[in-house]
């Protein structure tokens, strides 16, 4: 369990970070109106200072052999503390974690910001401590491709398992309402990712893409899918807002993954 949670904390993380981009170029107001011939150039370009507080929620329900529900509300800062070449180096820090869960037939609720931790909670708050206010370090171009990342020290990167493979790639040129690109990403113990990103939307303010895709397991059978939209501000690339949706096997148990993130 402890294995999974750093993964899912991980792999949500990796999805926000690689929505944060931003448009390049303007539209006129007539150009959108029609929407044929618009295309604006997806690029990461934030300032070396820029900080980003956002908001996570995630639900997750898991059958099989160890049933689970848990929710789980998290707020954390994105920092871009340097920049070299065409690649951002990238501060995140976990700022609070809140939890309740139901697995086996037991109950626990978990909040780091409380005083003083009972019963299993404990037990979390030593986990999530390798987390909280200790920042992960991660480096990602300007195309979304993660270059490196790693975990506190105290942290065993592998419990993270691969997941800075897992991020949204952008597309090589111009993109209008309509036109997709695709990606295929390993997922560690599962198989791969197949992703297609589409351009829903373009307004003078906002960008609008969804995605679609399968979890194929070693052998190529099809086990999961993924499915998300974002909106993009398109004056600062910051995330407004999106949804990711998934189903996949964790550590041998089918699971459903439903997140919503939220720029504070």
């Amino acid at each position: 369990m402890k294995k999974s949670i750093l993964i899912l904390a991980g792999f949500i993380l990796l999805f926000k970070l690689s929505c944060s981009k931003t448009p390049e170029g303007k539209v006129s107001e007539q150009s959108i109106e029609s929407a044929e011939g618009d295309k604006v150039l997806i690029r990461l370009k934030p300032q070396v200072g820029d900080v980003q507080k956002t908001l996570m929620t995630i639900d997750v329900a898991s059958e099989g052999g160890q049933e689970m529900n848990m929710k789980m509300r998290m707020n954390l800062d994105l920092k871009v503390t340097d920049k070299e070449e065409d690649v951002y180096n990238y501060q995140i820090s976990y700022n609070s974690i809140k939890m309740n869960m139901s697995m086996g037939g037991m109950e626990m609720q978990y909040d780091s910001d409380a005083e003083k931790q009972e019963g299993i909670g404990v037990m979390m708050h030593e986990q999530m401590k390798q987390l909280l206010g200790k920042p992960v370090n991660m480096k990602m171009s300007d195309k979304g491709e993660v270059k490196e990342f790693s975990l506190p020290s105290e942290a065993n990167n592998q419990q993270m398992g691969n997941t800075s493979s897992i991020s949204l790639p952008l597309p090589d040129g111009p993109v209008g309402v309509g036109d997709s690109w695709t990606s295929v990403k390993p997922i560690e113990s599962v198989g791969e990712l197949k992703m297609k990103m589409t351009v829903d939307k373009i307004t003078v303010d906002d960008v609008v893409i969804e995605t679609v895709g399968d979890i194929t397991d070693e052998a190529g059978t099809k086990v999961g899918e993924f499915s998300g939209d974002y909106t993009l501000n398109r004056n600062n690339g910051l995330t407004k807002d999106g949804t990711l949706n998934m189903s996949m096997p964790v550590e041998g148990n089918p699971m459903s993954i439903t997140v919503n993130f939220k720029s504070l």
